[in-house]
């Protein structure tokens, strides 16, 4: 594990904040309130989700399917800014690896302020704070223990090479009341650059907590959320080597 601190060069490649309501909210109520950010955030897709069946009730099974419009998404103009607004949830995500958690979560507060204002009474029941990371290593590499304190692991028995894995631990803590998904992942082929050849890692800490809170109790929300990101930090550093960490300091 490698010392906690500040990093001016963080591999950060997309960090994210999640609130997730109930009940559903109207369609008609998210384009309000789109409309009135038309200004900050003018490209605008939709979101649509998928259903598929199998219908056995006659003689002969016949497959079905639908799909529906079930939020908006949205991308800033002066920012690299992407805001989701479903019938069920509200994500803002800063695509960039610049800005701090404190610039996140001063856009996501203004925004969600005016968000709530259209959602009527509704209650948060998930919360969540996600960061992706991209750690660039060059090659060749040793040993993943390097830099990786829970690296992919080969069976002695069998050629040693690697060219990609896929590692995925759900670790629930009681103590601060959260679950962080952790995944890593080799990312494509190596790519020359102007050190040499490398390879990228992906390291994406996902962690959320579940909630009853009223949409009047703001202050728990961003209280939460300043937990979870204490607990994305621990994760991070609890996956790398100093080796690595030394890398983007």
């Amino acid at each position: 594990m490698a010392r906690h601190r500040h990093l001016k060069n963080a591999p950060l490649q997309e960090a994210l904040i999640d609130i997730q309501f109930e009940p559903r909210v109207e369609l008609d109520a998210i384009d309000r309130f789109v409309a009135s950010i038309a200004d900050e955030f003018p490209k605008r897709t939709d979101i649509w989700e998928a259903f598929f069946g199998l219908s056995t009730a006659g003689a002969n099974p016949e497959s079905f399917s639908n799909h529906s419009a079930v939020g908006r998404r949205l991308e800033s103009l002066d920012a690299p800014l992407v805001l989701q607004c479903r019938v069920t949830g509200f994500t803002l995500s800063r695509l960039s690896p610049d800005g701090t958690w404190e610039d996140l979560q001063t856009d996501a507060k203004k925004l969600w302020n005016k968000y709530v204002a259209y959602l009527g009474d509704v209650k948060v029941n998930r919360i969540a704070v996600r960061y992706i990371n991209e750690l660039r290593l060059s090659l060749p590499i040793g040993d993943f223990e390097e830099y990786l304190t829970c690296p992919p692991k080969v069976p002695t028995g069998l050629p040693q090479a690697l060219s990609g894995f896929l590692y995925k631990a759900i670790i629930p803590d009681d103590a601060m009341d959260c679950v962080s998904v952790v995944t890593q992942a080799m990312e494509g082929p190596p790519v020359e650059g102007a050190t040499g050849a490398a390879i990228t890692i992906l390291l994406d800490i996902d962690v959320y907590r579940q909630a009853s809170i009223g949409i009047a109790q703001a202050d728990r929300i961003w209280d939460g959320l300043d937990r979870l990101r204490e607990q994305k930090n621990r994760m991070f550093f609890e996956h790398l080597t100093e080796k690595t960490v030394e890398m983007y300091e």
